[in-house]
């Protein structure tokens, strides 16, 4: 038989234990709900990076010079669209007079015009011819000086629905 003091003694420290275990647990719950916010769990708050500006670059003196400004080029004022190249197919000079036949692929009209510039300047115009699938530009003379060491020309076509030119070209006298 057990004593009655044994007994005593194991039922209070299972009633002390108890004792201390409820109170640690109402102790967290009452932690833990100072530390919850009303609605639920904590969210981490956004987080801001303060960068630190750049510097500026301080101008060196070739920063500070002026910048190249482009130089205006001749333009053609045609409202029908640039459609292609025209082609020079022969240019030739003799003396004081030069020659330039040219040809526009691609294109097949005979209601075009084609114009042969020197430096700039309309010196010839003549109608196309249409052909398979290319337009020719026949013969175009125009006088110039003979005792220039280059002479410089362009063509340029045009129609209804066509617009082009060639690259700029030069030639010397063939005395």
């Amino acid at each position: 038989m057990t004593s009655p003091r044994a007994r005593r003694t194991t039922t209070s420290v299972t009633a002390t234990s108890f004792r201390l275990f409820g109170g640690l647990v109402v102790g967290m719950l009452a932690l833990s709900a100072c530390a919850t916010p009303v609605g639920g769990a904590m969210t981490p708050a956004p987080t801001s990076t303060i960068e630190s500006p750049t510097p500026e670059p301080t101008p060196t003196p070739d920063d500070t010079a002026t910048p190249d400004v482009p130089v205006p080029t001749e333009t053609v004022e045609v409202e029908t669209p640039y459609n292609g190249e025209v082609l020079v197919v022969t240019a030739e000079q003799r003396g004081a007079t030069l020659e330039v036949t040219a040809m526009i692929p691609g294109v097949s009209e005979d209601d075009g015009t084609c114009t042969l510039r020197v430096d700039g300047v309309a010196v010839a115009t003549i109608t196309s011819t249409a052909g398979n699938g290319v337009t020719y530009c026949g013969l175009m003379s125009a006088d110039v000086a003979s005792d220039s060491a280059a002479t410089r020309f362009d063509v340029q076509y045009e129609s209804s629905s066509t617009r082009a030119r060639s690259a700029d070209s030069s030639v010397e006298s063939s005395q």
